[in-house]
């Protein structure tokens, strides 16, 4: 339950790039239940982005950023590159 309120203050954040660029708003945080570590993170990509130049695969609209892609959480979610 404590994960749950904890991971529910990073919903709707922006998730940017390496350059401070908007990539998109954080929609849903995967984190693994027996180990506690985040997995991946569900990002609804900025307009501005096409989706099928990602490095990352989409589902639902949304793309699956890999948590290893993430260099920072602060008030912006920075990914890595």
């Amino acid at each position: 339950l404590k994960m749950a309120s904890f991971s529910s203050e990073f919903l709707k954040r922006p998730v940017v790039d390496t350059n401070g660029e908007l990539f998109g708003l954080l929609e849903e945080i995967i984190i693994d239940t027996k180990s506690g570590q985040l997995v991946e993170l569900l990002v609804d990509v900025s307009k501005e982005i096409d989706p099928s130049k990602l490095p990352w695969p989409m589902t639902d609209g949304l793309c699956r950023v890999p948590a290893q892609e993430v260099s920072r959480i602060a008030d912006r979610i920075h990914l890595s590159r």
